[in-house]
């Protein structure tokens, strides 16, 4: 037999003894047992109890002592438990929490703990987790005299130390133009609002607010010297400072502003004297200036110079004008005749003269005219030139000219008119003395439209033929057979009720079919020479269908002799042999 070398518990072979070892070796192998059993379990002089983890209780058949760690409660809930003989019993800490004790009942150091009455627990000292000061005593002193960094305060003592404090205690406040001082126990802070300013007060909380106009001149901010404060930029926002040079102004450059001094025709001094030096860029003479002289420019010496008026004054009368005129230079041109005006008139020596007023042609627009009254027409009412007047005229009237004015009136006996311009004949209105003078043998039909049409008189012998609904009536003529035609030896548009002889001998042409067909009508094709075979003879459809399909036919065969007889719409022309 194989002896277990083991000395512990875990150590022994669940396969030894094998069946094949021999039963005189059995006590070697049980002295291997009791001492890995004794080694497992030394001074042990009672029963074990091993620690039972389980959602349900284990047996209560096992010995006092048994540790049950109960699982029913799922994780973070487990329950540990100690079988004290008949029952098992809550032990006071956590199974799944380090440190964590949980006490519901019982008592430390002979002080209750969930009594149903109070109790007094006397410790020597109490420290939280190891952390801070140990507590050693708790002190009732109003005045916290013994200043200990171990001893904790009734609530009394507390109370009546902050309230000794506070009634010692002022808010002392100093300010730019004084002091105060609160007594925090019987004073109350005011805080008010002074120039430009004011407060209110909601909960906790103290706003101060600068009233509109409340900031001066005096509260802002030092400016630089010379300069505008302004927003300068295309936008709302903070505003800024723009310096302004001695002559510079503020320009508005539409993104902002711009500070420049006048430059070019003109300058300015710092005093608002402007200074024109150009005009139109061309300088101005800086000769001295004297009494009754005008600026005239010079082209010779390129400025403007300034000119003494020569000669006495001219003007004598008033309503005098001074012209000038190249015969004797400055002249008086005497008050012209009341009501005329100034004139421009190149043939005149002074080049305008008076002149009564006169209106252009097409200058009084309808605006310049006067009011005229509701619905009124403007006309000359009389057989003779004169002053227009206005002409009433109400709902439907016309305006009729009578050879001595006019008439405003509606039509009336056979005909009348909406004021929409919309004319109605009466029944019967229209007699045969009324209708349009026409030509002999003609003959009125509706047309497509629906409106009168006029067919012309047709041939000698021909007869009035109807075509069917939708279309309109025609002169045929009176077809006892086929009329034959000459040879054709080119292209040709064919008339119903003829035949033809085709000689395509010159080369293939295109016979084309009537643009109008009716039921009933013919056309014969022969082939004159028998060359359709070889310069194929095409029958043109012209727009009808042929054997009801839209394309023209090709005649190829030598000889061939047909007819084209005219069926509907959607057959069109059918083809037969002659």
């Amino acid at each position: 037999m194989a002896l277990d070398p083991a000395n512990y518990i875990d150590e022994l072979s669940i396969t030894d003894p094998t069946a094949s070892d021999d039963v005189s070796e059995g006590d070697d192998q049980i002295r291997t047992v009791k001492r890995a059993v004794k080694q497992s379990f030394p001074s042990v002089d009672i029963a074990v109890n091993a620690i039972h983890a389980s959602a349900t209780e284990p047996a209560v058949s096992v010995a006092e002592g048994l540790v049950w760690i109960d699982t029913s409660g799922g994780a973070g809930n487990h329950i540990a438990k100690i079988y004290d003989g008949s029952a098992f019993i809550v032990l006071p800490f956590s199974v799944e929490t380090a440190k964590t004790v949980d006490i519901d009942g019982g008592a430390i150091d002979g002080t209750p703990i969930g009594a149903a009455s109070a109790s007094t627990a006397v410790v020597s000292s109490l420290n939280v987790n190891a952390d801070g000061a140990t507590v050693t005593g708790i002190k009732d002193e109003d005045d916290m005299s013994s200043d200990s960094a171990v001893k904790l305060a009734t609530q009394q003592s507390i109370k009546a130390y902050v309230d000794t404090q506070l009634t010692a205690e002022d808010l002392d406040i100093t300010t730019d133009s004084g002091t105060i001082d609160i007594d925090l126990d019987s004073d109350t802070l005011t805080v008010a609002g002074g120039s430009g300013l004011d407060t209110s007060a909601t909960g906790t909380t103290v706003t101060v607010n600068v009233t509109d106009e409340g900031i001066t001149n005096a509260k802002l901010a030092h400016m630089a010297a010379n300069t505008v404060k302004v927003r300068n930029a295309n936008s709302s926002g903070d505003p800024s400072d723009v310096a302004l040079a001695t002559t510079e102004i503020l320009i508005g450059d539409g993104t902002g502003f711009t500070a420049a001094a006048l430059s070019g025709d003109a300058t300015m001094t710092n005093a608002g004297a402007v200074t024109v030096a150009k005009i139109q860029g061309e300088p101005i003479s800086s000769s001295t200036v004297a009494n009754d002289q005008y600026l005239k420019y010079s082209s010779a010496s390129s400025e403007w110079q300034f000119v003494t008026v020569i000669g006495d004054d001219k003007l004598t009368t008033k309503g005098d004008l001074l012209a000038y005129n190249t015969a004797d230079s400055e002249t008086r041109f005497g008050v012209g005749t009341d009501t005329h005006v100034l004139t421009a008139d190149s043939t005149a020596t002074n080049g305008f003269d008076w002149a009564a007023a006169t209106v252009a042609d097409g200058s009084i627009t309808n605006a310049k005219m006067a009011d005229m009254a509701a619905n009124t027409v403007k006309v000359r009412d009389a057989n003779s030139s004169g002053v227009p007047s206005d002409v009433a005229l109400a709902t439907t009237e016309i305006l009729i000219g009578d050879g001595t004015g006019f008439t405003a009136a509606s039509l009336s006996g056979d005909a009348t008119m909406t004021n929409a311009g919309v004319v109605s004949l009466a029944d019967n209105g229209v007699t045969l003395a009324k209708m349009e003078d026409g030509t002999q043998g003609d003959i009125l039909y509706y047309g497509a439209a629906g409106a009168p049409a006029r067919l012309g008189y047709g041939t000698s012998g021909y007869f009035l033929k109807t075509q069917g609904t939708g279309a309109n009536p025609a002169w045929a003529e009176m077809v006892g057979g086929l009329a034959w035609q000459a040879v054709v030896t080119t292209g040709t548009t064919m008339v119903a009720g003829r035949g033809y002889f085709v000689n395509t001998t010159g080369g293939a042409f295109t016979m084309t079919l009537p643009a109008s067909a009716t039921l009933g009508d013919e056309c014969h094709i022969i082939d004159y020479a028998g060359t359709f075979d070889t310069n194929n003879c095409t029958v043109g459809r012209n727009s009808h269908n042929i054997s009801g399909a839209g394309s023209d036919l090709v005649v190829a065969t030598e000889r061939a002799a047909f007819k084209l007889v005219y069926v509907d719409a959607t057959q069109g022309w059918l083809l037969t042999e002659l």
